[in-house]
């Protein structure tokens, strides 16, 4: 079958043109990815102090605007906070996701529709798998920041709301941070407009935001480039699944948290077993532990079950942990086999005991907050029965 769609081309002569402006409309010029993302906190915050409500009743960018914390982190990535709560990432130098550049082309009948040469294609799915990498880090970020709040203030409170690739905002340059825009589909950038008040709404007193202590932000940041100094994909990974876990409780969706907690500490398990496995290979007789000797007690014959078993009877893992583990094991194997919905109490214990484990692996100490606001509201039974009786019920 003969594709309707022509492959465009990048073509020798079109080199000047494709890196620099045209008004050729065959021609598509090179790009380039944006170097800055940000995301903007939800529930609103104040960082450093509360500013005068009269001057921030409408978008006030010297205030709304101002720099509060600018840090460059060891694995270079630069971070700017604001007044208003947005947090802003350079990952230019970030080896993990730098920038990227996307080749240009010409497209030879521009009547006809056309797909982008394959290395246009290959930089543009590179470009998109770095944005999704960036929001894990944000999403780290923002449970660093609950951390550090717990770790600084000894207070707890409910956790910003997880950002994806296209909710944060993108710019290619620290001068081009501030554009506000109405997305329909991006509840980050809709809040930011409102709680900003870029519309000029006629109010008498902003939206009431929490204040937060410059040192939490700090500490938060500290966190994180402690996490991200590992330069570990698995270990960015493993952390946000976390965060994504005590999100996903706090919306009482207990499966969905179950299941991401304990595929991290499922990880955090066969760690331990790999390390053990490794020391004693290093301590036997080499003919004892041959390289397919290894690999058998790497594999699949031995179950989460099986390995949680040996590492608490030679006391790698303590009776609570294995304890605690054996529980959440039990839990995430029914919902995953008999779709039994967890308790709340099963899916909290399993978000504790990966938070534990990733601390006891990793260094990494997270204290994440898993409630939040109920679902259904209550009336006093009197006002409902007044209702009832109005309307004839």
């Amino acid at each position: 079958m003969v594709s309707d769609f022509q492959l465009a081309v990048r073509l020798p002569e079109d080199e000047q043109l494709l890196q620099g402006r045209s008004d050729d409309p065959a021609l598509t010029p090179d790009r380039v990815s944006p170097a800055i993302e940000g995301y903007f906190r939800i529930p609103a915050i104040w960082v450093g102090e509360a500013p005068d409500p009269l001057t921030v009743r409408r978008l006030n960018p010297q205030v709304h605007h101002e720099i509060i914390v600018r840090r460059t982190m060891r694995c270079g990535i630069e971070i700017r906070v604001q007044r208003d709560g947005m947090f802003w990432f350079d990952f230019a130098k970030w080896p993990l996701a730098p920038q990227v550049t996307i080749p240009g082309y010409r497209i030879l009948d521009p009547g006809k529709p056309y797909r982008a040469p394959p290395a246009s294609q290959k930089a543009e799915e590179l470009a998109e798998s770095f944005a999704v990498l960036r929001a894990q880090v944000m999403n780290l970020h923002q449970a660093a920041f609950t951390s550090s709040e717990s770790i600084v203030k000894r207070r707890s409170a409910g956790m910003g709301f997880p950002v994806t690739a296209w909710s944060t905002d993108k710019a290619i340059s620290w001068r081009g941070l501030h554009s506000y825009h109405d997305d329909v589909e991006n509840l980050h950038a809709l809040g930011r407009n409102v709680l900003n008040n870029s519309h000029g709404v006629s109010r008498t007193r902003p939206l009431g935001r929490r204040v937060i202590e410059t040192e939490v932000v700090e500490h938060s940041i500290d966190l994180l480039d402690d996490v991200l100094a590992k330069s570990d994909v698995a270990v960015i990974q493993m952390v946000e699944a976390i965060y994504m876990a005590a999100c996903r409780n706090r919306e009482k969706r207990f499966g969905e948290a179950l299941t991401l907690a304990w595929s991290v500490c499922e990880q955090a398990i066969f760690a331990k077993w790999r390390g053990h496995i490794e020391s004693l290979r290093s301590s036997v007789d080499a003919a004892r532990m041959p390289k397919d000797r290894k690999e058998k007690l790497l594999g699949r014959d031995y179950t989460s079950s099986v390995v949680l078993e040996t590492l608490e009877f030679i006391g790698i893992l303590d009776s609570e942990t294995y304890r605690m583990l054996d529980i959440c094991r039990r839990a995430r194997n029914k919902w995953a086999h008999q779709l039994r919905t967890p308790k709340e109490s099963e899916s909290q214990l399993c978000v504790r005991t990966a938070q534990k484990l990733i601390g006891q692996t990793f260094g990494i100490p997270l204290h994440l907050q898993q409630g939040g606001r109920g679902g259904v509201p209550q009336w006093p039974l009197w006002m409902w029965a007044e209702v009832a009786a109005s309307e004839g019920r």
